[in-house]
Order: structure tokens, then sequence, then C-alpha cells
């Protein structure tokens, strides 16, 4: 018989045949060898007529969007999609995408491994990420019956050993001293933005998602309990990360400039409306218009750590403040040598 058959699991068979150079292939359910035998039979009948779509002929870029559309949009969050698509647009497609999947080999996967390190100067972790996605895509594609076999399975991740690890960037007190004499030049409500990012160490997203009835001025008071984040066709509020919701007392003097712009409004009403990427971009502008040290809105989350944890304030606290895991909050903040410790090494120093 032309064509052959093989048995994927119950009630499964996947379905092989080579016509005119070209490899045919379609998954059925039958119940029995020889329903199989039938179906492989008028599957073989349609590819010589010509009726028959050879699925394996689609591109790697017509299967990632498939795996966007079909599977990512409605399994996903809407930050992992979009971090997708970048990988995607960024190098995977330009890459491997006008491969037909039939025609996709384990070399070209670790070709384009390679080249990630060797052109591109990518670490090892962020190649891994890109391979991870081309295998979850041609897992998909095993799953819905285009190929046989996961060719990004086992792929050589390249060490990149000249990568240096990037050091978590934070401000010292007299960084902190000029940035806070920058922003008295500011207009709001950028300023306040600012301000409830260094005091209270709250995510970029959580400070966009906060809402005046999260703000108890009577007690001092701030509750994190959602997060601003972005989607494909604009933001949505959710929960926050790691669904820890937290509140804690704040400083008199960030409550004082909360006030300031607080106008009777609707307690429902968001504080500050922006999307997440125009408050990144107002820090960017704002740090180079005043050529302060450069660090994101991440690493100030970052400083108000390191600077609760250098006065001596418990890891617990400090994690409970920022919404952390103790261990995790350990890993940031532990190992920063504070600037009173150094003061005391230099004590040391001294003795003879």
């Amino acid at each position: 018989m032309a064509g052959t058959k093989r048995k994927r699991g119950k009630n499964s068979y996947f379905l092989e045949y080579m016509y005119e150079g070209e490899r045919y292939s379609q998954t059925v359910k039958a119940t029995s060898p020889s329903e199989a035998d039938r179906k492989l039979a008028l599957f073989v009948a349609e590819v010589e007529k010509g009726n028959y779509n050879n699925q394996s002929s689609i591109t790697f870029t017509e299967m990632a969007q498939m795996f966007l559309d079909k599977y990512a949009k409605n399994n996903l969050s809407d930050t992992t999609v979009i971090n997708y698509k970048c990988q995607l647009n960024k190098y995977i497609l330009d890459d491997i995408g006008t491969y037909r999947l039939s025609k996709l080999k384990k070399l070209h996967i670790q070709d384009f491994a390679n080249k990630l390190y060797e052109e591109y100067n990518l670490s090892s972790k962020t190649i891994k990420n890109y391979i991870n996605l081309i295998s979850s895509i041609l897992e998909k594609a095993i799953e819905w019956g285009y190929i046989n076999t996961n060719i990004a399975n086992n792929v050589n991740i390249p060490k990149n050993y000249n990568k240096p690890k990037k050091e978590q960037e934070i401000y010292n007190n007299e960084e902190i001293k000029l940035l806070f004499e920058a922003l008295k030049n500011e207009e709001e409500p950028f300023k306040t933005m600012v301000y409830i990012s260094f005091y209270t160490g709250a995510r970029r997203g959580e400070v966009l998602a906060l809402r005046w009835k999260d703000i108890d001025f009577e007690n001092n008071i701030i509750n994190i309990v959602q997060n601003k984040i972005r989607k494909v066709d604009g933001t949505k509020i959710k929960e926050t990360k790691n669904k820890r919701s937290r509140n804690f007392v704040a400083p008199q003097i960030l409550m004082t400039k909360i006030k300031e712009i607080y106008n009777n409004q609707n307690k429902d009403d968001l504080i500050f409306d922006y999307y997440p990427a125009t408050y990144t971009k107002m820090w960017q502008k704002f740090i180079k218009r005043n050529n302060l040290k450069y660090i994101t809105l991440h690493d100030l989350r970052h400083t108000n750590g390191s600077i609760l944890a250098s006065k001596g304030v418990d890891i617990v606290t400090i994690a409970k403040r920022l919404g952390h895991l103790p261990a995790t909050a350990s890993a940031y903040y532990l190992h920063a040598v504070s600037e009173e410790d150094k003061k005391a090494s230099e004590k040391l120093d001294n003795l003879f």
C-alpha cells in the first residue's frame, strides 16, 4: 500500500506519503488498523489529485502566527504575548522564519543559538529564552499534527563568559539628594509619581494602578492591591505580581506630597492616567535632562529596599513592603554593602 501509518495514541494514527519528492502527513482518528488503512488510502488519493494542502509546507513564520493566535492569546498573559512577539520580530523570524517546518533542522536551531552569542553577544540566559520559545512553538506544531519531532530540544546553549552579569544599580545618599533637588523643578504629576516610586518601592505598574481610595490619609497608609500592565491594544488592571496585595505606613513627607495633588477626585479614579511605557520615557528624559546617574525605575525600587536594609530593617519587613518573598528580598538586598558598613570598615583600618 502506498503511504505509511503509525499509531500515535489511543484511536490516533499518523499518516505519511511521499509524492513527487514532497512529504505529506496527516494525523487522523481511527479505532482500528483497518479503519486507519481506509483513511490512509483516501489520504493518498487526495494527495495525488492535488486536493490535499501539505501541512508540512507551512513556514515557521506561519506556525509562529498560529501559535500566537490560536494558543498564546487565550492561554498566556498579555505581557508574555507581547514579549514573545518582540522575541520573534527581533531575531527569530529574520533567521529561521522562511524555513518550512518540514525542512527546518536541528542544525539550523543550533546555528541560530550560536549566532545570538557570536554576533549579538547575548547572555546564555537570554539565548536560552529564545530557544525555549522556538521549542514551545514546535511543540504546538507536533500537537496539531504538522511535524513529528521537536528539533529545538537539546540544543546546546553557548556559554557567554564574556558577558558580565548586570550589576544592581542603586542611588547612594549623595545621588538621592541630587535626585530630589532635580525633582523640585519638575511638574506634576510626574514629581509625585517619582516620590511614590522612591518612598514605597512599588513597581511601575503598581504606582500607575493606585486609586485615591487606596490612600488612607488619616492613618498614613497606602494599599497596593492592583497593577497596571500593557496589552497588545492598550493596558489593563489586574492583581499585583504574585497576587500579593499589601499595605504599609507611608512616610509623612510622601503623604504630604500626595495631598498636594488631591482635588477631591472620585475615590475610584486612578491617581495617574499613564501608559507604563510613558512613565518610563518620562523618567529617562528626566535623568538625561538633569545629568543624573542612569538607573531604571525598577532600580529605584531596589534603592528603597537597600536603604531599608542598610538602616537595619529586618528582611521580612522589607519583603512585605515590597511584595517579595523573603528569600527573594535577601537575594536582592543583603549583598549590598551599605554606606554605614563602609564607614565601619574605615574605622577598623585606622585602628593602628
